[in-house]
């Protein structure tokens, strides 16, 4: 822990009354360097902090919340996903699945298998891991959705009331192809309007 006084400089900032805190020493070199990029001090950066926590608090926001579901935004845009009207989507799904079907299934599951591909390649992470936390987080319009891995199986459960039969079934297709780019097979498979249940195992144990 580390006591921090930070000095003022000129007159205008000589005036406000200050006082000393307590933070963890790793957090104020960290902030010390940003301050440094952005050309501030480190007394104006701190103080810039307190004023956008207390503005949230007034609006009533939960400022982890807020920079968590920004983050989720960013990788979206990162992952070439565009935000769009549900019911437009869905009626485009519905156009596309009644006058092509089989395309626009081949069409989605190449999409999903692209979409896991970005992950499989980051050898960095756990790719299914990865997969599983931005799926689950770009599907806000979604309550009931549960990934589950345990060893080398894997259960997926979707139930939404708000997906057409036509966009259920192209999800699923995306699902499919996400899962064989990341090493899964389907082995069973139950859907429905607005439900998918899937289970799948190791390629390398089918």
């Amino acid at each position: 822990m580390l006591f921090f006084v930070e000095g003022v400089n000129g007159l205008s900032e000589g005036k406000v009354k200050r006082k000393t805190f307590v933070a963890r020493e790793d957090l104020l070199e960290g902030l010390s360097d940003v301050a440094r990029e952005r050309g501030y001090s480190l007394y104006a950066l701190i103080n810039e902090i307190f004023d956008l926590a207390l503005r949230a608090e007034e609006m009533g926001l939960d400022l982890r919340r807020v920079i968590e579901e920004r983050g989720v935004l960013e990788t979206a845009k990162k992952s070439g996903f565009v935000l769009g009207l549900e019911s437009l989507w869905c009626d485009m799904a519905d156009l596309v699945y009644d006058r092509a079907k089989d395309e626009a299934l081949k069409s989605w599951f190449e999409a999903g298998v692209w979409f896991a591909k970005r992950y499989v390649a980051n050898s960095g992470v756990d790719a299914f891991g990865a997969f599983k936390k931005d799926l689950k987080a770009f599907m806000w319009n979604v309550n009931d959705l549960s990934i589950e891995r345990i060893g080398g199986m894997v259960s997926f459960r979707l139930v939404s009331p708000r997906f057409s039969e036509a966009f259920t079934f192209l999800f699923k297709a995306f699902v499919c192809g996400a899962f064989d780019a990341l090493g899964f097979k389907i082995v069973n498979e139950e859907v429905g309007r607005g439900i998918i249940r899937l289970e799948a195992i190791r390629k390398e144990t089918a």
